[in-house]
């Protein structure tokens, strides 16, 4: 192996073929992401049931992935104004791959004629807050998430500046 090559990241819209490498992604994240925040039997539908294969089928049309030598490490979504997701595989966090997500779906939205983002994000998610708030969002108000019965911080960014058309 050559020491000076560095393997770099490729971001791109979802492809049906990368629906299996998705649903890998989320079922290998899943558990360390919110093992400590959902409840068991919340967790258990979606790591032992088919919930991420169905809902990665009928969403991928709407998620940018990013890849590192052919494996699909992260993958965002985005409907409408909605952030739907950013999930970063635990071995690349730390690496920038959320923020370039999180940046790539932030100019789609504001390229499609919203002024406002949102997201929702579970409120016993202090790292993934954290993260948002680093990156200019504002925490609107505080709901259940009537799926996972727990609550969660609904959050708001400006994508263009006030006074400007």
């Amino acid at each position: 192996m050559d020491g000076g090559t560095t393997i770099q990241y490729t971001f791109r819209e979802a492809e049906a073929e990368d629906v299996p490498k998705i649903v890998n992604l989320l079922n290998e994240t899943i558990v360390k992401v919110y093992g400590q925040i959902l409840p068991e039997d919340k967790l258990k539908s979606w790591v032992e049931g088919d919930n991420l294969s169905r809902d990665v089928s009928n969403s991928w049309q709407n998620m940018i992935v990013a890849e590192k030598a052919g494996e699909v490490v992260a993958v965002a979504a985005r409907f409408d104004d909605l952030v739907g997701l950013i999930w970063v595989h635990p071995a690349h966090q730390r690496e920038g791959l959320g923020s370039a997500l999180l940046d790539i779906v932030e100019i789609e939205i504001k390229n499609s004629g919203y002024e406002m983002a949102k997201l929702a994000c579970f409120s016993d998610n202090d790292k993934a807050i954290r993260f948002y708030l680093d990156k200019g969002w504002e925490i609107l108000r505080e709901d259940i998430n009537k799926e996972a019965g727990i609550l969660e911080m609904v959050m708001t960014k400006t994508l263009t500046k006030k006074g400007r058309r």
